[in-house]
């Protein structure tokens, strides 16, 4: 491993409790928002707080279902939460839709009209019925419809602009975050005015996160680390690549630590290019195929291609073997190689044309984490080996 040297002096740097995780957490956005969204544009921002420090997105249009895209860095610890907030900036439009909700004054009640009195006199006695006139009763107002508030957004909003609160403990979800990238949901808690006056709390919708978990890695320098969400995810997935056999075979070999033709049993792990040994099949031998900057077909390289500080004599005995070619590395160095048919030459001069110059990086803290998860795989085959049987033999 190129890095053998380097984890066992971290390994031994480690002291519990000296260092602490990262969480690395992405708003996407917001999914499914239950309230009117007005005409006019209408700026959103959702706001992080856990407590100690708060960080604000850029504002984004409101809508049913807004994009955030906005990326968060928290440092681990036992009782770790935070709140995302949304909020919606009281532009022209909001205030007027907030001063949509006063309702009218009520209708001023008008006085009853007096009756007029009947004139008095002998006229009177004798033009008139005996019969009294009925008194004339108060028409009552028309009752005064109860007011019904105008579902807009404004009902939905707090004074300072707060549209809905989600509240997340990172306990909940540490085990399923933990190095892997894991994509949920959380409900938007908000509240509505109602007609009494009083606010009715509900479920406005909800927020779409993406977290991954760091663990604590002792002796590594901050530099070293992953400093955002994507470098987590490329970094793991670069580690897994160098893990993989991508291609095995034979071929005779000489250069590197051959000194004569030698057959061997090779394969293309990752970077490397690993000769193993035919009984114990343990690797002896390594070659570093980040080094190499070319492979050539012995049979297609011209005699004035050679390198000009050896002889074409030098080469004379390799380029003329069947079905050779050469891996050439910085400092005129050269390893060459045979193979038993031309379709076996063919797949390995793919293979390493297809790897030498796109071979990707293999951070040290992904080696690391890479590692503890193959020791963490192998503990319960450990603990169930060395575990009493339940019953014992007589």
């Amino acid at each position: 491993n190129e890095y053998s040297k380097q984890i066992k002096e971290y390994r031994s740097m480690e002291k519990p409790g000296k260092a602490h995780g990262k969480v690395f957490v992405r708003v996407v956005g917001v999914r499914g928002l239950k309230v009117p969204i007005p005409q006019q544009a209408t700026a959103l921002t959702c706001t992080l707080n856990n407590g100690i420090h708060f960080v604000t997105t850029p504002e984004t249009r409101l809508s049913k279902d807004s994009r955030v895209d906005q990326e968060f860095e928290l440092i681990e610890h036992n009782k770790l939460e935070f709140t995302l907030t949304l909020k919606v900036r009281r532009d022209a439009h909001i205030t007027a839709l907030s001063q949509a909700l006063v309702p009218p004054p009520a209708p001023r009640v008008q006085p009853p009209t007096p009756v007029p009195k009947s004139r008095g006199g002998m006229l009177s006695f004798f033009s008139s019925s005996p019969k009294k006139q009925p008194r004339a009763t108060p028409t009552p107002p028309p009752p005064v419809p109860p007011y019904k508030l105008p579902d807009n957004l404004a009902r939905y909003l707090k004074q300072d602009g707060t549209l809905a609160r989600a509240l997340i403990s990172f306990k909940d979800v540490a085990a399923r975050c933990d190095t892997r990238l894991f994509e949920t949901s959380y409900p938007l808690i908000g509240q509505r005015v109602e007609a009494s006056g009083g606010p009715t709390t509900m479920e406005l919708g909800e927020i779409v996160l993406q977290m991954f978990r760091l663990p604590p890695l002792p002796g590594v320098l901050s530099n070293q680390l992953p400093q955002s969400l994507e470098d987590c995810h490329r970094g793991l997935r670069h580690v897994a690549w160098h893990k993989v056999t991508y291609f095995e075979g034979t071929l005779t070999q000489h250069g590197g630590d051959c000194m004569t033709w030698r057959r061997r049993r090779l394969r293309v792990i990752g970077a490397n290019l690993v000769a193993f040994n035919d009984v114990t099949k343990k690797a002896t031998a390594t070659i570093n195929l980040k080094k190499a900057i070319a492979v050539e077909d012995n049979q297609d390289t011209r005699t004035d291609a050679l390198s000009p500080s050896r002889s074409v004599d030098d080469y004379h005995g390799m380029f003329t073997v069947e079905r050779s070619f050469r891996l050439i590395f910085p400092g005129n160095q050269e390893i060459f190689f045979f193979a038993d048919t031309d379709d076996e030459k063919a797949k390995w001069l793919d293979v390493f044309r297809a790897l030498i110059g796109h071979i990707p990086p293999n951070p040290l803290w992904a080696e690391l984490i890479w590692q503890r998860q193959q020791e963490m795989a192998k503990q319960p085959l450990t603990q169930m080996s060395s575990s009493k049987p339940l019953i014992s033999p007589r």
